[in-house]
């Protein structure tokens, strides 16, 4: 299969030879065509031997179909009665001349091209004498090859005729005149079979004249359509007789190549029908066939996200009413938060300033000042290095961070662990001066998305075969453009909302009485998939407004995404119907889906190896979006914890780093081991540049944060305690580590 970033540069060029925007797909055909209806370009998955010139040449032939071959033209040749590869030889002629005239850049592909193709044989004719082709495999052949086919006086009148024809019109017209002449060529042929059979004292017919090298040209090409249609006409078992001799005579045609339709009434291009079947052995039939769908071109951003402003507005408002016990409460929390941190933020700090000097020394050039060193002065006679140096550090990328936050149901139990490591990426940004976004994604509030308000402004323009992402919902939590008081009360309506989640089910928490969640920023369902078809657009959005150089796009979540749907116009028989004209993306083991971005022009090809599930999903789309964004680093934290003390299930580990019970049971046990130790695995096959699997740890985490020394305790009991406490510090560290090292 044809590498993805070649595919979309052919999609590229042959939407601007078309000069309209035309859709290129690759699908498992037979061969290369246009459907002038769809305005559509269908080329064959070939293998990898199918040269660029090749290639080339399929694109600029089908882009003449679709500028000059009109819808009806098919339709029209079966009318007449043709085969319809008489019509295709004469009518892949005129459109290839047009488009060589048009774009003489493509003359060089279409000889190299059809070159290479009658090296490999694809007309059938190796080896054979080209003289005794019948009329219309010989112009085929001396219109895509050139080569000296023996052409008879009438057949080079009717060839130079092929290279006069300028409309679909004058094509059929030639087409009726050429199976003309060949049918009655083959009936003269045959009765000069007969004289030969006949003996030599038998009577002649005075009026018999030969015809040695072809009749002249008012003598053979006229034809009459109604005469050729009753004398070909049949009823009864006869006609059913005769049709099934004439399709047996085609088949024979198309398979000889050599000229087999002499003698046939019915003019076939056995060329044609070789050329077919060698494009039939050079398409890849292991390939999976294609599902195609796009990528939304425009999006709504003000209804796609919730500023921060207006989600500070709304808490402020919903909190309002809250008690002083309670305010007390959450200033105290976020006091112990900010303190507890302090450290840690730090030392990330320190190795992200240290990381990136360390890169800058490493990318820092030595250049001569053009001053003489006079130390050096005295090595004249053996050295040339007299100039003293200058040692230019080059300047500071720019970093930026879009961090996204999953907000669904499943979060309740680990908000408080994600929120906590997101404070400490904020504060860091905070203190680095990184600019940074935080968008939590959820399905909470899509209705307001909905089309059926239609006061109500959709998140994107519906159009048929783009991807769904009206259920998506972006809550901006932060930006580094909020002030020191709004990031600080952010955080505290975040404490709340975590309290009301899940603080009532620790221990060491106090009851407290919050205020319930506002029904519009609850935890709803996991859209991680919508959020990254649409993180394209926030993300260079975010780029264009910051000006970095080096954007880290980081998600935080604890599940699996939706499956992303997609709009269509009518039900499909082998998918199930959703209603409101939206229907799964899906695939089997026999097909893959394929991504095109057109605000772009890029193409993703996901060829899932197994069942298309939502995670398979996620791993393609996030692959697209460094496509999309070239030079992002992509950044997961994939937060889980079952029971009590938080670790990580193993069937979710299994899944995450695609590894088996079964199979992988050594690779399980390493990686727990490695979680006990270092509390973190790192995975680099799911489409994250790194992905960092982390176990939500204890519900009471206090335990593991805090030192804790009984009263009366001896000192071999002290110094376990102040093991164990600095050992968890340690560990936290090696993760801010990866992380630190990965970003800067």
């Amino acid at each position: 299969m044809r590498e993805v970033i070649s595919q979309m540069k052919k999609s590229t060029i042959a939407k601007l030879l078309a000069e309209e925007d035309i859709s290129v797909v690759h699908k498992k055909t037979q061969t290369a065509s246009f459907d002038v209806k769809k305005r559509e370009l269908v080329l064959p998955i070939f293998k990898n031997e199918i040269s660029n010139d090749v290639y080339d040449m399929f694109v600029c032939h089908e882009v003449g179909h679709s500028l000059w071959t009109p819808l009806d033209m098919l339709e029209k040749t079966h009318k007449l009665g043709i085969d319809k590869s008489v019509v295709n030889v004469i009518e892949d002629a005129r459109i290839e001349a047009m488009i060589q005239n048009r774009y003489p850049g493509s003359v060089k592909n279409f000889q190299n091209g059809y070159k290479e193709l009658l090296d490999r044989d694809f007309f059938g004719i190796k080896k054979k004498d080209l003289s005794k082709l019948n009329v219309i495999d010989k112009i085929n052949i001396f219109f895509k090859t050139g080569l000296d086919v023996g052409f008879t006086v009438t057949e080079k009148l009717l060839a130079d005729k092929v290279s006069k024809c300028k409309t679909p019109e004058d094509v059929l017209k030639l087409a009726i005149e050429i199976a003309g002449y060949h049918k009655k060529k083959s009936k003269e042929q045959k009765e000069q079979e007969l004289k030969i059979n006949i003996p030599n004292n038998a009577p002649k017919n005075e009026n018999e004249e030969s015809d040695q090298s072809g009749s002249s040209d008012s003598d053979t090409i006229e034809m009459d359509s109604q005469n050729s249609d009753s004398e070909e006409s049949n009823t009864g078992d006869d006609a059913k007789e005769g049709e099934e001799k004439n399709q047996e005579d085609k088949e024979k045609t198309r398979g000889a190549g050599n000229g087999a339709g002499l003698g046939q009434d019915r003019l076939v291009a056995g060329t044609d029908g070789a050329y077919q079947s060698a494009m039939n052995d050079s398409n890849d039939t292991e390939a999976k066939n294609r599902e195609y769908v796009n990528i939304p071109k425009k999006f709504n951003m003000n209804n796609l996200i919730i500023s921060y402003k207006e989600v500070l507005k709304d808490l402020n408002q919903h909190y309002s009413n809250d008690g002083y016990a309670t305010t007390d409460y959450i200033d105290n929390e976020y006091t112990k938060l900010l303190n507890d941190n302090k450290k840690v933020v730090s030392y990330m700090v320190k190795e992200f300033e240290m990381k990136k000097q360390a890169d800058l020394y490493k990318r820092a050039t030595i250049s001569k000042t053009g001053v003489l060193n006079m130390s050096k002065l005295h090595t004249y006679k053996y050295s040339d290095d007299l100039f003293a140096k200058m040692t230019t550090i080059p300047g500071a990328t720019n970093h930026g961070m879009v961090m996204y936050v999953d907000w669904s149901g499943s979060m309740a139990d680990n908000i408080d662990f994600t929120l906590k490591q997101l404070y400490n990426l904020i504060w860091f940004c905070n203190r680095t001066k990184i600019p940074f976004q935080v968008l939590g994604f959820t399905d909470r509030d899509h209705r307001r998305n909905v089309d059926s308000d239609k006061n109500t402004p959709s998140v994107q323009d519906v159009v048929l075969g783009d991807v769904c992402i009206e259920e998506t919902k972006l809550i901006e939590w932060f930006n580094s453009n909020m002030t020191k008081s709004e990031q600080e009360t952010m955080i505290k309506h975040l404490i709340k909302m975590t309290y009301s989640w899940a603080g009532h089910r620790r221990s060491d928490t106090p009851y407290v009485d919050i205020t319930y969640v506002m029904e519009k920023y609850n935890l709803g369902g996991t859209p991680l998939n919508h959020a990254i078809l649409c993180a394209a657009e926030v993300i260079e959005k975010f780029q264009q407004k910051t000006k970095v150089q080096k954007t880290n796009v980081i998600f935080l979540t604890d599940g699996d995404s939706h499956q992303a749907s997609y709009h269509y116009d009518y039900p499909r028989p082998d998918q199930t119907y959703l209603g409101n004209h939206v229907q799964a993306i899906d695939a089997d083991y026999h097909s893959a889906i394929v991504y095109k971005d057109k605000k772009r022009y890029i193409t993703h090809i996901d060829n899932n190896e197994g069942y298309y599930s939502r995670s398979n999903q996620t791993k393609s789309l996030l692959e697209l979006l460094k496509k999309q964004i070239p030079g992002i680093n992509i950044v997961g934290f994939f937060i889980d914890g079952r029971g009590r003390h938080g670790r990580i299930n193993v069937d979710s580990m299994c899944r995450k780093m695609g590894w088996s019970r079964g199979r992988d049971e050594q690779k399980i046990l390493d990686a727990q081991k490695t979680l006990k130790k270092e509390k973190v695995l790192v995975c680099k096959s799911q489409g994250y540049d790194e992905y960092y699997i982390l176990p939500r740890g204890p519900l009471d985490s206090a335990e593991d944060e805090v030192l804790q020394i009984k009263e009366g305790a001896k000192a071999n009991q002290i110094a376990r305690a102040f093991m164990k406490s600095s050992g968890s510090k340690t560990l936290n560290r090696q993760l801010l580590n990866k992380f630190i090292g990965m970003v800067a």
